[in-house]
């Protein structure tokens, strides 16, 4: 759990920083920006996963996907440091890594912004072949938990790289409010915001990550299929 919550504080940082917070000149609360030469980059998870050698000492960083090939020099502002990481993703542990942003040229444009949820009316989809709509989960939460579940829906929503995880919004136009949407997570799927698809996963209930994220339902190591 306390993993979680400095994932969860790191996703807070990338998407609400101000503009300056890009600046390479600019500071942290983490500490001054660092930098290094790329020696090798993998991607996962809609992240970027970069090996830099500083002054002849090697680092593993990981940031937002980002576009750096071998050879580039990079400047960072360390946002939190993980001993033994695992990424499910790349199939590796790593003895330690950085989870960082990026600054200098490499930074992102401008500081990103929290994805809006598309309106999709109240019009119902049909449910899949031995699947669930979203009222009847929400119904059923206590003898769903832990079991497999099938939700055909509108993907209402996207938000990728989260806590190392793709977060999915699907409506079917059944429940009420509060109780009309359910969260899909997945570590290296995703869905196309608008279009109607088959999730499935494991009903996990209860779960709170702090700093607002907190779910009655969601399910967990999902996929789609449209």
């Amino acid at each position: 759990m306390p993993q979680i919550r400095l994932l969860a504080l790191i996703v807070l940082l990338f998407s609400i920083a101000p503009a300056s917070a890009y600046d390479s000149t600019a500071g942290s609360s983490h500490g001054p920006a660092m930098g290094g030469t790329v020696l090798e980059t993998m991607e996962g998870g809609g992240y970027t996963y970069m090996k830099l050698d500083q002054a002849g000492q090697t680092l593993w960083i990981a940031v937002r996907r980002a576009g750096v090939t071998v050879g580039d020099k990079v400047e960072y502002v360390e946002q939190m440091r993980m001993p033994n990481f695992t990424s499910k993703t790349l199939n590796r542990t790593f003895d330690q890594i950085v989870f960082a942003r990026l600054s200098g040229e490499h930074a992102a444009a401008s500081p990103l912004q929290p994805v809006a949820e598309i309106a999709v009316g109240d019009e119902p989809i049909a449910k899949a072949d031995g699947g669930y709509s979203v009222a009847e989960v929400f119904a059923n939460k206590a003898t769903l938990k832990g079991k497999t579940v099938k939700v055909r829906g509108r993907v209402v929503k996207v938000s990728q790289a989260i806590m190392h995880r793709n977060w999915i919004h699907i409506r079917d136009g059944s429940g009420a409010k509060g109780s009309d949407k359910i969260v899909f997570r997945s570590e290296d799927q995703v869905a196309q915001v608008g279009s109607i698809v088959t999730a499935e996963g494991r009903l996990e209930t209860d779960r709170d990550f702090g700093f607002g994220y907190s779910y009655d339902v969601l399910v967990e190591d999902a996929s789609f299929t449209e």
